[in-house]
């Protein structure tokens, strides 16, 4: 089956760090959800990923039941501020097209030429086409906690949580900088992430029948991501960074548990849900 999954775009200087590296740690699971990891060659084409692996082996398997996959490329530093990397999750395909196949056979033996004229018959190509894509770089943050230059910001979101919880937030929050252009969430892909804007400015954008509109612009102390997480749903719009923007992401797991450790806070945001919801109606009755 032809995969239609969007890839996300991002800046050139992911792009870059991809060509850089040589190697991924990919997490697949079972169709039981029986989680599997292993350290793989990769090659890429733009945000395209390929990887080898023997048709017996447990990521084959994986892959070709349930496509849906993650990866983590980073290399080791004992220095917590130069960590850099790349984390993404999204789709896998088995490469069966003989001319892509034979293209990525040189790729890979372009990058490693140990392995000119080895990767024969008996191996199989995955292309991985991420949804989701986050770059990690504490060299950009060296300051002790970002976040302590924003609480204002990320207090007047959880104004209701219990004094120890909000005390917390710091260790939850990554800090993510975008430039303009650059698309942060895409319709369509999973929400594992909720958003809260530092500094800039982002657009959020629906598509509906073919059809794109802006339903709102999102400035410091706004924030997005909230709706999917909550309703257990698929992005319901894109957001791109209108200038250079700054933001803080915390994961899904950390958000939900946020949550429900205050109800006011939950209804403050069931509250902004429902009225993003009607606007989102307004316009789809138009």
């Amino acid at each position: 089956m032809e995969s239609d999954t969007t890839p996300v775009d991002v800046p050139s200087h992911v792009l870059d760090y991809l060509s850089e590296h040589q190697t991924l740690t990919l997490a697949t699971a079972s169709p039981r959800a029986i989680p599997w990891a292993a350290t793989l060659t990769y090659v890429n084409d733009g945000l395209a990923l390929y990887v080898w692996t023997k048709p017996d082996s447990t990521t084959a398997k994986h892959l070709e039941q349930n496509p849906t996959a993650a990866f983590a490329i980073d290399e080791f530093t004992s220095d917590f501020q130069k960590i850099q990397g790349v984390q993404a999750s999204g789709e896998s395909q088995v490469v069966l097209n003989a001319g892509e196949i034979k293209r990525v056979t040189g790729l890979f033996e372009s990058k490693f030429p140990s392995l000119s004229g080895s990767l024969a018959s008996d191996v199989s190509f995955f292309r991985l086409t991420p949804t989701e894509v986050q770059f990690i770089d504490n060299a950009a943050h060296s300051e002790p906690s970002a976040t302590s230059f924003h609480r204002d910001v990320v207090y007047s979101v959880f104004q209701d949580l219990p004094e120890q919880e909000a005390e917390n937030l710091a260790a939850q929050l990554q800090t993510v900088e975008v430039s303009a252009g650059d698309v942060i969430v895409r319709q369509g892909a999973p929400a594992d992430k909720f958003f809260i804007v530092i500094d800039g400015e982002v657009e959020v954008i629906r598509e509906d029948d073919g059809q794109a509109r802006k339903l709102a612009t999102l400035k410091r102390g706004q924030f997005f991501g909230e709706i999917a997480i909550l309703r257990n749903t698929p992005r319901m719009a894109t957001v791109k960074a209108v200038s250079p923007t700054t933001l803080f992401a915390m994961e899904r797991q950390e958000f939900q548990g946020l949550l429900a450790q205050s109800m006011g806070t939950t209804q403050d945001f069931d509250r902004v849900i429902q009225q993003r919801l009607e606007e989102i109606g307004a316009g789809t009755s138009r």
